[in-house]
């Protein structure tokens, strides 16, 4: 049984965060949580015990209902990493998502509370529509990068995949269309970016397109154990590299404890869930005793830990 300690990422796969920091906060309590691996089906098990845990890299659009159980979340590991995504869409593109002015507040909060370091924000993705053209865009992260001026180090930017779902869920909820924006309109905007970030001290990062790199433009690598060693102050970080769901992904392992269709921020743009409906009734018949995210039940006999 493997004991080394391990990163646990809360979690790319919904926004916990943001509704399930209580489910959270339990499943430290009871040191341990279940996740599905969402390719195989295989229940895991991953230890949530102090002496397991290198430290945690938070996902969220709106960590405002994390903040008041920081320092109880501290108790366990206070090693935190934040990705905080704000990218000012409005409520037909992002519909539970807070105002941006709302939630650069929360973010400026945690800066000082730990460090600019500690935080990447996420202009991700940018979303190009028949109604929302780049120049709105970049109004809009100008008006960020003014704000988050010496609570941030580095952006991560992306352009919406038109995956099969997220076309679906344009044509079924909004009255956008969503654009197909070449490979070079992304380069030149991504180095639009880069320049305007540049004059509030932030550099940019693009995470899997590595055609939009540039000298303005850098690769980025979400969970980077290298970048984590140097804020952490701590050398009992993982370096084996994950591997990747997607090309060109560069992050170091994590154990991700989250689940797939259980995100009620209803973005259009998001790949993450099938059914936005389903989602609000989920988190409203959420318990926050269960010890996998998404269900009460396995089967017995699929499961595999990690510790």
């Amino acid at each position: 049984m493997n004991s080394s300690r391990h990163i646990i990422s809360v979690s790319r796969r919904t926004d916990i965060p943001a509704f399930y920091t209580e489910w959270f906060l339990r499943r430290l309590k009871d040191g341990f949580a279940y996740y599905k691996n969402p390719f195989t089906g295989k229940l895991i098990h991953v230890s949530l015990l102090p002496e397991h845990i290198a430290g945690f890299v938070l996902w969220s659009k709106n960590f405002a209902p994390m903040l008041p159980y920081l320092e109880q979340i501290e108790q366990y590991n206070n090693r935190f990493f934040f990705h905080f995504t704000i990218t000012g869409l409005s409520k037909e593109i992002e519909l539970y998502v807070p105002p941006h002015d709302d939630t650069i507040k929360d973010l400026i909060y945690l800066s000082r509370r730990y460090s600019a370091d500690n935080i990447i924000w996420r202009f991700d993705p940018v979303c190009i529509t028949d109604r929302i053209p780049f120049g709105q865009h970049k109004e809009t992260f100008t008006y960020c990068a003014e704000k988050l001026k010496g609570y941030i180090t580095a952006c991560y930017i992306s352009f919406v995949h038109p995956y099969a779902k997220v076309l679906r869920n344009f044509k079924k909820y909004t009255s956008h269309h969503l654009l197909d924006i070449s490979a070079e309109e992304k380069q030149h905007y991504a180095t639009q970016l880069a320049h305007i970030a540049k004059q509030y001290g932030i550099q940019i990062y693009v995470c899997c397109n590595d055609y939009l790199l540039s000298e303005q433009v850098l690769k980025a690598s979400c969970i980077n154990s290298n970048n984590l060693l140097r804020i952490w102050g701590y050398d009992n970080v993982p370096h084996e590299q994950s591997a990747p769901t997607r090309k060109e992904c560069a992050c170091t392992k994590s154990q991700d404890i989250g689940a797939y269709d259980t995100c009620p921020h209803g973005c259009m743009y998001c790949y993450a869930n099938s059914n936005k409906e389903a989602c609000q009734v989920f988190l409203k018949k959420h318990n926050p005793e269960w010890q996998l995210l998404n269900s009460k039940q396995w089967t017995v006999g699929s499961e595999q830990r990690t510790m």
